[in-house]
């Protein structure tokens, strides 16, 4: 014999929730050893007074209190819900509730997560009693380790800023934040491509209840980090996203505080300006291209992922046709002609993957533009596959030999990506930092810089890469006079403690 259907309604998205009334569906949220009572956060769909922790309670003439979403009761209980000896509590007297055991009916999150995110909040945050950092040496929750995109950049600027980064592995669970930050509350939390976070947004929760501000940095494209999300409760934090063009998409899906905040100079890369002298010898070398032809385990991301083959011969038109990533056939471009759902789930890949093929092929014309103008290529073995001609030499440690690769050259080759098209990438600053001289593409990201400096670096065709080269060639102190404005401009309001200060000023810390 089959066993009886389980009741589903549907989650926040609409689609639809089997809600099992096993035992096992309720989370111990506060074990309450000994206590007399019991708080049932969400009822479930059976009868609750069958359930072993509610006898026990019973048995020993405690009171059994409940919560309950408004809506998910009437689609349950449309009689409503009554019984001797349990007792009904708003959210705001069950988070001051104590000594009493609480229990979550966990599929209660996927159905109202924004009544019960809060509670939840409340609740783990009450039993996270911890001193605040002392004002001369503020702790900062930074997760993550110096293997990850930007660590070590935020730890340097978080500390000379005066804060004192608390990093590490995510905890596993509200719970673990007394470990996670060394056993006092931070000033607040930072957290680069929702390192640290839980799908369900408990980690949040608690902190916010807690007082600790969180401030989510999606340095990569945010449709492709925030499925890692299962509840809505990002839209409640302020988002900032180093490409603009996320802005509006993010609004409309919900999103509260969404700030530009791009990337900036790593504080490695800095190397004197070259001398008039070594200024004229690096106008003789030969241009160069930095990078990878796919990310790493792009494969893998986007095996699921499928975009139509006459969509994706378009596509591929656009990117020989035209040279600026407004242009071209964009994460944008893909989106909104496959009609994908930018959140929940992973339906959004088969965006990004139409924009990562193209965005291979765009950097493969580029390269082969510059071939015959001696351009050298650093990056994986691919390119000799894609690009004829092509030998590309290994990639270098970003940490180690690039800032010297970066002023070895007359110039070095920026092309956008097309996941984040109106994004400006590490070498728009980094190349400068080291001595060396950067030609890009014509993203719009380079919007946030004067005029006077983007004008001679921006590329709006592949064209103008031949007589760019020339002319830096035949004015070598052009050139330095070029390092020398940029270099100057980023150190006065681009390095990562300026997009820190820009930071606590949105978030309040």
């Amino acid at each position: 014999m089959s066993a009886p259907a389980r009741p589903r309604l549907p989650d926040f998205a609409g689609r639809p929730v089997s809600l099992p009334d096993t035992p096992d569906a309720w989370e111990v949220l506060r074990p309450g050893d000994g206590a007399r009572d019991v708080l049932l956060l969400g009822l479930g769909p059976g009868n609750p007074q069958e359930l072993p922790l509610v006898r026990a309670t019973v048995e020993r003439g405690g009171t059994v209190f409940w919560v309950e979403d408004d809506q998910t009761l009437s689609r349950l209980r449309p009689d409503g819900f009554a019984q001797s000896g349990w007792r009904r509590l708003t959210p705001g007297e069950a988070a001051q509730l104590s000594g009493a055991a609480v229990y979550l009916y966990r599929p209660s999150l996927r159905l109202a997560p924004n009544f019960w995110g809060p509670i939840t909040g409340r609740i783990e945050a009450k039993a996270t009693a911890l001193p605040a950092s002392p004002s001369t040496a503020p702790t900062v929750w930074l997760p993550g380790d110096e293997t990850q995109l930007l660590h070590r950049e935020l730890r340097t600027a978080l500390e000379e800023a005066g804060f004192s980064p608390v990093c590490g592995l995510a905890p596993r669970g509200a719970a673990d934040l007394p470990n996670a930050w060394g056993g006092r509350l931070p000033a607040f939390t930072l957290s680069v491509n929702l390192r640290g976070m839980d799908a369900d947004g408990r980690i949040f929760h608690a902190c916010r209840a807690l007082g600790v501000p969180v401030a989510l940095w999606f340095v990569d494209a945010p449709w492709h980090v925030l499925p890692a999300a299962r509840l809505p409760w990002w839209r409640e934090a302020p988002l900032f996203v180093t490409d603009a063009s996320f802005i509006p998409g993010l609004i409309e899906y919900g999103a509260t505080s969404v700030h530009h905040l791009p990337l900036a100079v790593a504080p490695h890369m800095w190397r004197p300006l070259p001398d008039a002298a070594e200024a004229k010898r690096l106008a003789q070398l030969a241009p160069r291209f930095v990078g990878r032809a796919a990310f790493p385990a792009r494969e893998r991301f986007f095996a699921a992922a499928r975009v139509p083959g006459d969509l994706l011969a378009h596509g591929l038109a656009l990117t020989d046709e035209n040279a600026e990533p407004a242009r071209q056939a964009n994460f944008h471009w893909w989106a909104e002609r496959l009609h994908v759902r930018f959140w929940p789930g992973h339906e959004v890949r088969a965006a990004g993957l139409g924009a990562e093929r193209c965005a291979q092929a765009n950097r493969s014309r580029w390269i082969a533009a510059g071939l015959p103008l001696g351009l050298r290529v650093t990056g994986d073995a691919l390119w000799r596959e894609l690009v004829p001609g092509c030998e590309p030499e290994p990639p270098v440690d970003y940490y180690g030999s690039l800032p010297e690769l970066y002023r070895e050259a007359s110039a070095v080759l920026n092309v956008t990506s097309l996941l984040l098209p109106q994004s400006l990438s590490q070498r728009h600053f980094d190349v400068w930092a080291a001595g060396g001289v950067l030609l890009s593409d014509a993203t719009r990201g380079l919007d946030i810089f004067p005029t006077e400096l983007t004008a001679p670096i921006t590329l709006t065709s592949r064209a103008e890469l031949g007589p760019r080269l020339a002319s830096l060639a035949a004015n070598p102190q052009g050139a330095r006079d070029l390092r020398r404005a940029w270099r100057e401009h980023l150190r006065a309001a681009h390095t990562y403690g300026h997009r820190l200060a820009f930071i606590r000023e949105k978030i309040g810390a």
